[in-house]
């Protein structure tokens, strides 16, 4: 009696089993439940990949027409022309006043404090320099590196890279036969890289490898400031002609 009390508690309890059909009909449900979750996730991964895309391109596109759309010098640069004149005669380098004008459109297109980048020059953090202050130790640090580069009887491409390496890329020179070249420039900037490569990608550089650098500043720096004399000397050229 005991045992039979007991298998008709369990009887009463229990709940009525299922039928196969219903059994069926859920494991179809949840398989494709399942299915639109995977094809919901991978519709999500597809966006994600082409917002990723688009981005990149409309980025690199951006930041490639900075450099390669137009050669000129901006207007904001030109304001300041006056004032590195000034200072280029000063420290009796008026020889160079066009080479000045076309590192600041490197260096900043005329655009924020430190116009000349010349703060790390004076071993102070990046953009310390106002205007005024940058000027007077962009020309200063430039005619220091021409005076350099006639005791070591260097040329003038290097000493334009120097502004960008430091004074050092001048001994380096000296040490690797005297003259510069682009060869010299990638090489200093690779061993002080440790190798490192970053993107770069404008006219110069996509012509030269493809569009990168090693990580360690401009070794396309001589270039970029010779490509904007050139279209800064034609420009006069073609104003004088008119």
């Amino acid at each position: 009696m005991k045992n039979s009390r007991s298998s008709n508690y369990r009887k009463k309890t229990s709940p009525p089993p299922v039928p196969s059909k219903i059994r069926r009909k859920k494991k179809r449900r949840r398989t494709i439940n399942r299915l639109k979750q995977i094809r919901n996730l991978s519709f999500l991964v597809l966006i994600l990949l082409g917002w990723t895309f688009l981005f990149r391109s409309c980025f690199s596109s951006s930041q490639e027409s900075v450099y390669v759309n137009s050669w000129a010098i901006s207007d904001d640069v030109y304001a300041y022309e006056p004032a590195l004149d000034a200072k280029a005669a000063e420290y009796g380098i008026s020889d160079y006043e066009d080479i000045l004008l076309c590192i600041m459109q490197v260096e900043s297109a005329g655009l924020g404090n430190d116009v000349m980048q010349a703060s790390e020059s004076l071993s102070l953090p990046l953009n310390t320099l106002n205007p005024e202050e940058s000027i007077e130790q962009g020309v200063s640090f430039f005619a220091s590196l021409l005076s350099k580069a006639d005791r070591l009887g260097l040329d003038l491409n290097s000493v334009i890279q120097a502004y960008n390496y430091g004074s050092g890329f001048l001994d380096y020179v000296y040490e690797h036969g005297g003259i510069y070249s682009f060869e010299l420039a990638e090489e200093f900037s690779r061993i002080n890289s440790g190798n490192e490569k970053v993107e770069y990608i404008n006219e110069i550089s996509s012509t030269k490898n493809g569009g990168y650098r090693w990580n360690y500043g401009n070794m396309f720096y001589a270039d970029l400031v010779n490509r904007y004399l050139q279209e800064l000397h034609e420009e006069r050229a073609a104003a004088n002609e008119s």
